[in-house]
């Protein structure tokens, strides 16, 4: 059984770029978007592949407190290697702005940019 990142961006879940589960296999990074910003970069979902696709990458662009960023690393990392299958869901919450659910009490929230 695979692990899934879940993220949702905190407005209602009535369009793609609003909520977004991805195998952990399709992980691919973080990297630093600004001050208060991390991004996850995951192999892509969306329905455009192939040569129509632009990256066939998706980014989550995670908001969080200014100059947190290693320790925001830190705790997705440790949810991954920590998340068991005791429950049979193997879900990993990173940022769950809907519920109010983090991995870490510095995200603050995110937006979903799926591959076009």
């Amino acid at each position: 059984m695979d692990k899934y990142l879940f993220f949702t961006d905190g407005d209602t879940i009535d369009a793609a770029a609003d909520m977004a589960c991805y195998p952990l296999s399709s992980f691919l990074g973080f990297s630093v978007d600004a001050s208060d910003a991390v991004s996850v970069a995951m192999k892509f979902v969306s329905a455009v592949t192939g040569p129509g696709a632009t990256t066939e990458i998706d980014i989550v662009s995670l908001v969080i407190t200014s100059a947190k960023h290693k320790k925001v690393i830190e705790s997705i990392t440790k949810a991954i290697n920590a998340a068991s299958f005791d429950d049979n869901s193997g879900l990993i919450v990173v940022c769950d702005a809907l519920n109010s659910v983090f991995a870490d009490s510095d995200i603050t929230g995110c937006a979903i940019t799926h591959d076009s």
